[in-house]
């Protein structure tokens, strides 16, 4: 039986009094597409952050294809695109990109920026320093940065903020591409119909827990929204 790409049991995570995940249990197979949803607040980043290493859970374990997620060799497994953009401005794309891939020693370095600058139409403006990028191209940018060293883990959290219609779409089809290479993806998102056209698996958390879990093709992204979402919902749960 194949080693889970993910594997949380009993994870919880206290900032002081404040209580941001309790008894989450979540196993996520190679090559799957989670998308995590919830409101604002629900506990989404925190999660990504404890899966990725950046932060430690207050209780409860944590493995990444069957090691601690601290580990050197599963940090070159993994990639996160997240609301920090870990890019450099008085640098170029081309240069950001350089400087990324012999971090994370990419072979044939110069046909990888190739494709993934190609992959989110930014070829046009390699040579153009990042601190003049719109928050979109930046945001392309960095998704680029996060596919070029062709990770087994992507941790997308809500990727699709400040790129405009064209720029979704293109990357939507780029995590298309990333799933049928069986990358495993997990993505936090507000957008229930995106979620639905790109994961298999869903789960929803509310009250700092894991309320919903379960197949895409199962449920409807309408009723999601109206019990979880709806402000007369938001209302009655305050």
């Amino acid at each position: 039986m194949a080693v889970p790409a993910l594997h949380l049991e009993k994870v919880s995570k206290d900032f002081g009094r404040i209580i941001a995940l309790r008894n989450i249990d979540l196993k996520v197979e190679p090559g799957e597409f989670l998308s995590i949803l919830g409101r604002n607040g629900a506990g989404k980043t925190t999660l990504l952050n404890i899966i990725s290493g950046v932060s430690r859970p207050s209780s409860g374990s944590v493995q990444l294809f069957g090691t601690d997620p601290g580990d050197r060799e599963n940090k070159a497994k993994l990639a996160v695109i997240s609301h920090e953009m870990f890019l450099y401005g008085n640098l170029t794309a081309l240069e950001n990109l350089e400087y990324y891939g012999r971090m994370y020693s990419v072979n044939d370095l110069e046909q990888r920026i190739k494709t993934v600058l190609h992959e989110v139409e930014l070829t046009h403006r390699r040579f153009d320093l990042v601190a003049a990028f719109s928050r979109g191209m930046t945001q392309r940018l960095t998704i680029a940065r996060a596919i070029l060293h062709q990770p087994s883990l992507l941790l997308l959290d809500e990727p699709f903020t400040g790129l405009d219609q064209q720029a979704i779409g293109m990357l939507i089809d780029l995590l298309k591409s990333q799933k049928e290479l069986g990358r495993t993806i997990l993505l936090t998102t507000h957008d229930l119909h995106t979620a639905k056209v790109l994961s298999e698996r869903y789960i929803i958390l509310e009250k700092h827990q894991i309320m919903q879990d379960g197949l895409m093709t199962e449920t409807n992204p309408d009723e999601i929204r109206k019990k979880y979402f709806s402000p007369l919902e938001k209302a009655e749960m305050s």
